[in-house]
This record gives C-alpha cells, sequence and structure tokens, in this order.
C-alpha cells in the first residue's frame, strides 16, 4: 500500500469495508477492478446500489455521483421508467437468437436525434461501435490507414489505443508525431497504419491530413475530444475538417460515444450543425444497458449488406439485446421530450461554472473546460484548448481536490486527472451546492499549500 496522503484520511478512515474487499478483489482481479479506469490509489472504492444522483459503497457511505457509470446515466440511476420498461422486456425474454422487433424503433429514435444516420447496426460497447467503422471505411474507400487525434479515446481495439498516451521523449512536432501505441501487446504493424493529428489545431490538422490523403480510408475523432479531459472544438474546426474530408474523399466518423444523447439529443453533430458519414453511439445510448451502435450513409453502411463477390464482417451474439433495446429506447424517449436539455445543461452550468468562481475566490488557478452536462476541471494558470495543453497541469493539486471531496462523499467522475465528470438530470441544487462547499473545503487547503 502506498504512503497515504493527508488529503486521502477522510476517505481511507469511512471506507475500511472497501478496503479489505479490495485485498480480497486484487488476487482475482488484475489491480482489483474489471476495467483499469476504475483503480486509483490507495484503493478504489466498491458500490452495492445506486438510485438518482447517488451511489452507496459497502460501507453504506451515500455518495454523490459525478462518474454516473462513466457516462450513460444522464437520467441518473435506476430511473423508474426505464426500469419498468426493462422489467417488461425480460417478462416477454432476455435472449432470442433473432431480431427483437423493438430494434426497428430504437433505430428511428435514433434518426430522429440524428439525421445523418441513414442506416444503423447494433453493437454491444463503445469500443465495437468504433472498430467495425474504421473497417467498413476501409472496405468502401479501398485505402487502409486511419487518422485520429493525439490523446483521443476510442475504446481498447488495437487500431484505436494509438496516441493515447505520448511519453515526453517520444513527443514530436505535432504534424509529423510519430504513432505511438497506448500499452503493450499491439503489433507495430497496427500502428504503421494509424496517423495522428492534433485536435483544435486546424493549421497543423490540416497539414497531417492532406499529407496522407491518399492512403487515408477515415479520419475518426471524438468531435468534443473527452480522451485527455475535455476540449470543446472552436474557430469551426468541425466544418473545416468536414469540408476537407470530403473533398479528398475520406470517409468522416463522429465518435459520440461520450457525447451522443449527452451535450443535445442529437450530439456535437446537433449542437455545431456538422454531418459526418458515420456517427458511433454507446454509453447514454443504453440507459444504462449494454448497447452500442453505429450508422451512416447508406452507400457507406451497404458494405455490409452479404454479397456474392464479398463484404464486411459486422456479428455479434449479443446485439440488439432485446433487454438493452428496451432499456436505451425508453431512456432516449424520455430524452426527446421538449425542454429537457435546457434543464440538463442548467444543472451542468450550475456545477462547472461554480468551480470555477470558487477556486477562484481562494485564489486557485484552474481552467475548467464544459459544454452542459460534460466537463473537466484542470488545475493550471493557462487556457486548455487541446490534449497538448493539458500535458503540464498540476495533477497533485487535482487529487488533493478529487480525493478530499470524495472523502466527504462526492465523486468527480472519472479518477484520473485526465479524464472528466458529468451532470445528470437527477441532480438537486441541494446537490450542487454541497458539491462546491466541499471543493471550497478543498481549495482553500490547496491555497495554504
Amino acid at each position: 500500500m502506498p504512503t497515504q496522503a493527508v488529503y486521502e484520511k477522510e476517505y481511507v478512515r469511512k471506507t475500511k469495508k472497501s478496503r479489505e474487499h479490495f485485498m480480497k478483489a486484487k488476487k482475482l482481479l488484475p489491480a482489483g477492478v474489471e476495467s483499469n479506469v476504475r483503480f486509483f490509489e490507495p484503493y478504489p472504492f466498491y458500490v452495492k446500489r445506486a438510485k438518482g444522483a447517488y451511489i452507496y459503497d459497502l460501507d453504506d457511505n451515500r455518495i454523490i455521483d459525478y462518474a454516473l457509470g462513466y457516462g450513460p446515466m444522464l437520467l441518473g440511476h435506476n430511473h423508474p421508467e426505464v426500469v419498468r420498461a426493462v422489467k417488461e422486456q425480460v417478462g416477454k425474454g432476455t435472449m432470442y437468437g433473432a431480431s427483437p422487433d423493438l430494434a426497428i424503433e430504437y433505430v428511428k429514435m435514433v434518426q430522429k436525434a440524428m439525421p445523418s444516420v441513414e442506416m444503423f447496426r447494433f453493437a454491444n460497447s463503445g469500443t465495437e461501435a468504433t472498430m467495425h467503422p474504421m473497417r467498413v471505411a476501409r472496405s468502401y474507400t479501398g485505402k487502409e490507414k486511419i487518422a485520429k487525434a493525439e490523446g483521443a479515446y476510442h475504446g481498447g481495439h488495437d487500431y484505436a489505443l494509438q496516441g493515447v498516451d505520448i511519453p515526453e521523449a517520444m513527443m514530436k512536432d505535432s504534424r509529423n508525431q510519430p504513432t505511438v501505441p497506448f500499452g503493450s501487446g499491439i503489433p507495430k504493424c497496427i500502428s504503421d497504419l494509424v496517423v495522428l493529428y492534433p485536435f483544435n489545431d486546424w493549421g497543423a490538422t490540416e497539414d497531417v491530413i492532406t499529407k496522407n490523403a491518399d492512403d487515408l480510408a477515415a479520419v475518426i475523432i471524438e468531435p468534443i475530444q473527452a480522451g485527455g479531459g475535455c476540449f470543446i472544438p472552436r474557430d469551426n474546426y468541425l466544418k473545416k475538417l468536414r469540408k476537407l474530408t470530403t473533398e479528398l474523399g475520406i470517409v468522416l466518423i463522429f465518435d459520440e460515444v461520450l457525447t451522443g444523447f449527452r451535450v443535445a439529443f442529437g450530439g456535437v453533430q446537433e449542437k455545431f450543425d456538422v454531418k459526418p458519414d458515420i456517427t458511433c453511439i454507446a454509453k447514454v445510448a443504453g440507459g444504462g444497458y449494454q448497447l452500442a451502435g453505429f450508422g451512416g450513409k447508406r452507400d457507406i453502411m451497404e458494405e455490409i449488406v452479404p454479397k456474392v463477390d464479398g463484404n464486411v464482417y459486422h456479428g455479434g451474439t449479443y446485439n440488439a439485446h432485446p433487454v438493452s433495446v428496451a432499456g436505451g429506447l425508453r431512456t432516449l424517449q424520455i430524452l426527446s421530450k421538449p425542454g429537457i436539455y435546457k434543464k440538463i445543461d442548467k444543472i451542468g452550468d450550475s456545477l462547472f461554472h461554480g468551480l470555477k468562481e470558487v477556486a477562484e475566490d481562494r485564489g486557485v488557478n484552474v481552467w475548467v473546460e464544459s459544454l452542459g452536462s460534460l466537463g473537466q476541471m484542470y488545475f493550471t494558470d493557462k487556457e486548455v484548448s487541446r490534449w497538448r495543453d493539458a500535458i503540464d497541469v498540476d495533477r497533485e493539486k487535482w487529487r488533493h481536490w478529487f480525493m478530499h471531496s470524495l472523502g466527504r462523499g462526492v465523486f468527480f467522475g472519472v479518477p484520473h486527472a485526465d479524464e472528466h465528470f458529468f451532470t445528470s438530470l437527477a441532480h438537486s441544487e441541494k446537490d450542487i451546492a454541497y458539491s462546491l462547499e466541499v471543493s471550497d473545503e478543498a481549495f482553500k487547503a490547496i491555497a495554504k499549500g
């Protein structure tokens, strides 16, 4: 167990059962967790139930939750209408091995939100939702390379795990950044087929894509980059990218796994009025159940249609799982109601703007980057608008704020300084006020050094 920092003491005092559970879990699960992102020091806490804006750990601590399943729970945990829809479907059957009737209704709801989706295929995770479109794009164009942004995260497959993090010794000019695999076990030949460009730096992005255009099947982008935290597109960056990829005949893939149905019903493409060729969705799309998918232009998606002379393979035993479709459909139906995003955005703005104001009142330098219910706070005295800006932020101050808050019952999202956190429709004014009060305590201690 690492040396305990002062700001961890309250967390450790209140989570004895989680510590005991961790000691058992790490013997069975690498790092004691089911996904690496869930691990943090001195040890993660473990949850036994959730409701609305709260999760409850093994020690019965009620925690205000801004992780929200790392994105899916925009309505809050255990929303009664979603639970009712799921229970109704369970009573009809949980697995058919054939297409469920609800799938068509779900796709029509996706098309209502995102008119760019002319045809759609289901998947089970964000990783699958980005992996398949890359393959479809390669088939459609006859080219092999994919371009992705530095620091962007598009899931856990080999093509996506490139340039997610770049060691300082390997950091080069953003116009000529070599592709670096994230973690071990990834074949070098995959890295040779991925090109890196810098999000929100249009001059360098244009250079990289134009230079590699003859080999590029697709450009994939988180239209609000969440890999590295939260970076909102500036200066018509997305519109410029759409124009360039159209001119060069390159498929443009929007990874809206995190932003779809969150920053607007129609995602970033609605918010910024840019239509990609293919859109990837997950997280909010399933309302807390395992549902993902991708869709776009008909002529591109028809690469999947079985043909005598060959086609793109796409399959999956659990694709369009009836229970997940039922939960996801009810979630999207709720989110499609008029005025609901005004409420969602108001809650998000009250937290993210409040954090900046409270930090400034204590003389603590922070940059808060947010849009509606998605954002991140960086401890720095500089603007953070792209991934490279976030490399030199003060991670120790961030950890102090995060752990102090967790010890006081506020879970500020993914437990790493280069990630993000969320608000939900379930968070009350009282929840926000308490969260800002707790943060103020942390900022006061940080200001004193």
